[in-house]
């Protein structure tokens, strides 16, 4: 009898020794879901939640939050019509959870991840005609709730979903540092732009865009922002001749190059793909992500230089206006495609990609390790479970 009970505690140690390792060897191995891993395992990082009633509406809304401690910068996010039903459908029907990637988020300037919020329209009222009250309370709300840095709150939206962020941004300047606008249904009026005057600026549009069209709202949101901007290096304008279809809208979906950060593969998708800066110049290596959340000049000085930024971000907006008047091109209009020579690739130990790619060899390192402790348990349980089966033969 006492033999037996020996012999059933010696195996449950056994087992427990081999739970043990197996979670430690977990534990080892956890990190951030590489964008390698698809979307359906970016998006489980992803949580729900709904924010504070304004007039008789509650918004709900799909949320990542980086694992850090540190304060992060916030990107806001509207969709177009039909991405608001079903519940969950407003992340799910784009392809921004690639942010959440353990790669793009190592590409946030200035801090280890941004927080990321999509909401979601309560059909059948979209972005452009929904109350801005609820709208506000749910990104409020949730920057209360979360160690958001407040100097870094941005806005984005496409198609529909842009006329819901430019209002935003319009009637809350203060509390918005910057603002994207992806094939906008709408345009910024000369008032408007001089209200957002000192956001960072980002607009996405294709000229041949069947539904948002771009003589009525790209280009004379462009004009009226490089004409009230107070530093022109702080917006960017892509341009497009033709871009993916968007369901039934033909050259419609310029919000893709945002979602894949600008990679290689996604930029040939697009025909005559331009972008400049406030002055006209060409930015050669357009980063959204690193750009749209860097720190504005005077609010913090950066660290490292900005791989992509071009010389006019050296001196301040008014020199430069002077100087670059005789080489920039004309409001609303885009760099030809072959002077990218006037973009400056300054040295800087900050290299995107070279984040990236430590972010990987730590995910090797931790999944070597982790297969080293699975190895382990499994031989300290295979020599304990021999040592009970001699017993069992002596016997």
């Amino acid at each position: 009898m006492k033999n037996q009970l020996l012999k059933n505690t010696i195996r449950l140690l056994a087992c427990l020794l081999c739970c043990l390792l197996l979670a430690g060897s977990a534990a080892v191995g956890a990190a951030a879901v590489s964008i390698s891993s698809g979307l359906p395992a970016l998006q489980k990082q992803w949580a729900r939640s709904k924010g504070p009633e304004g007039e008789g509406i509650r918004l709900e809304y799909s949320y990542f939050a980086p694992d850090t401690q540190e304060a992060c910068p916030l990107v806001v996010m509207l969709g177009g019509a039909g991405e608001g039903t079903p519940s969950g459908h407003e992340l799910d029907a784009n392809d921004f959870a690639y942010w959440s990637s353990e790669e793009f988020q190592a590409r946030v300037s200035d801090a280890p991840g941004m927080y990321i919020q999509i909401l979601k329209a309560p059909e059948p009222v979209y972005f452009d005609t929904c109350p801005l009250a609820p709208m506000y309370r749910a990104v409020e709300d949730f920057v209360r709730t979360h160690n958001v840095d407040r100097k870094r709150i941005y806005v984005a939206g496409w198609c529909i979903g842009a006329t819901g962020a430019a209002r935003l941004a319009t009637n809350y300047p203060d509390f918005f540092a910057g603002l994207m606008l992806f094939s906008p249904r709408t345009f910024l009026t000369e008032r408007e732009a001089q209200t957002i005057r000192n956001m960072k600026i980002w607009i996405f549009a294709c000229k041949g865009d069947t539904y948002s069209t771009f003589s009525a709202y790209a280009k004379p949101s462009w004009e009226n922002v490089t004409a009230a901007a107070a530093d022109r290096s702080q917006l960017r304008y892509t341009t497009c001749s033709s871009a993916p279809r968007a369901a039934l809208l033909i050259n419609h979906k310029t919000w893709r190059l945002a979602e894949q950060d600008y990679s290689a593969g996604v930029a040939g998708d697009y025909t005559n793909l331009s972008t400049v800066d406030g002055f006209g110049n060409a930015v050669a290596n357009p980063t959204v992500i690193q750009f749209m959340t860097a720190y504005k000049p005077g609010e913090a000085p950066p660290t490292t230089a900005p791989a992509e930024e071009t010389t006019t971000t050296t001196e301040p907006a008014t020199t430069q206006a002077a100087t670059t008047a005789t080489t920039a091109a004309p409001a609303g209009t885009t760099a030809p495609e072959t002077t990218t020579d006037v973009t400056e690739h300054r040295s800087s130990a900050y290299v995107p990609w070279a984040q990236a790619e430590d972010s990987g060899r730590r995910l090797r390192r931790n999944m070597l390790l982790a297969a080293v402790a699975t190895l382990t348990a499994s031989g300290t349980g295979f020599v304990i479970l021999k040592i009970l089966r001699r017993k069992d033969d002596q016997q």
